[in-house]
């Protein structure tokens, strides 16, 4: 969810991003993040049409995206893609705390083959979960997560980092509602951040699921600190702040979240990638909610 090391960027206009060689990559003194889209917002548009979807970003003028699956193609054929359409992609969603090292590895080279910088893990271990998954199952899992889980998580997180960074990559990893159950007056988020080594494990801060569990999104925004990466969402309101459910959603600066201060803190934390990724919508309605979202990011995010 990357602007490899091995890529010139080329966002036109941009005053986010010069240049990169490599994992750290220069910036404007008129700092702002780079705007993407974490491609699971699209995903049955997607499964449907590759080639026509990522033109239809492009024509929007979204120039970063974030995997979240890859759809039966391969890494050479992303790349092809992703050249022909403009687009650069920092990242991908795929790694799991219970994936043995070999299969951890296979989700490393293949972002590596693409040309990501970007590999992340979206949950911690998620006791008692069994295939097939349903929504069901997965509450269930995620309301039996105990301490030492987030802390077996933490271990193998700190392992992917070392093998992310062997293979010229960086790992991180994406909170969800659940990470802000407290353990003995701790969230569960901030128990995976004092466990693992800041220096192998980013954090990609999903402000609007932090939000609809009732948290502050803004004491994780400090300069210097874990947030490497981020998503942006919206909610509807009213609704009462949940660990386990999300509200209605809206396009970002159409809903209840009060972005001016939050951005604000993304730019001052030099954050260098921020995702649009709206849930719970309409897939026919996908590509026109993405333009939406983009327009106010581009007008209030620069």
């Amino acid at each position: 969810m990357k602007l490899d090391r091995r890529h010139l960027l080329r966002l036109a206009g941009a005053t986010a991003v010069a240049a990169a060689a490599g994992p750290a990559s220069a910036v404007t003194p008129a700092f702002a993040p780079a705007i993407g889209v974490q491609l699971y917002m699209l995903r049955d548009l997607l499964a449907k049409d590759v080639e026509g979807t990522l033109a239809a970003i492009a024509r929007i003028g979204i120039r970063f995206v974030e995997f979240a699956g890859y759809h039966d193609r391969t890494p050479a054929q992303w790349r092809a893609l992703l050249t022909a359409n403009g687009l650069i992609a920092i990242g991908a969603h795929g790694l799991y705390p219970d994936m043995r090292d070999e299969q951890a590895a296979a989700a490393i080279d293949a972002a590596a083959a693409i040309g990501l910088e970007w590999v992340v893990a979206a949950v911690p271990r998620l006791p008692g979960l069994t295939l097939p998954i349903t929504e069901e199952k997965f509450r269930a899992a995620t309301q039996r997560i105990t301490a030492d889980d987030i802390k077996a998580a933490a271990a193998r997180f700190n392992r992917f980092g070392e093998m992310a960074k062997a293979a010229g990559m960086r790992f991180a990893y994406h909170n969800h509602g659940f990470d802000f159950r407290r353990y003995d007056g701790r969230y569960g988020l901030d128990l995976i951040l004092a466990e693992t080594d800041p220096a192998l494990v980013g954090l990609e801060l999903d402000i609007g699921n932090t939000i609809a569990a009732g948290a502050d999104p803004l004491p994780y925004l400090a300069p210097g600190g874990r947030v490497r990466l981020a998503h942006v969402k919206d909610w509807r309101g009213p609704y009462t702040p949940s660990l386990y459910e999300i509200p209605a959603s809206a396009p970002v600066g159409e809903g209840t979240i009060a972005w001016p201060p939050i951005l604000a803190a993304l730019k001052r934390a030099r954050v260098p990638y921020v995702f649009i990724e709206q849930e719970g919508i309409n897939q026919a309605d996908a590509l026109d909610l993405l333009a939406r979202n983009w327009r106010y990011l581009q007008g209030e995010g620069k």
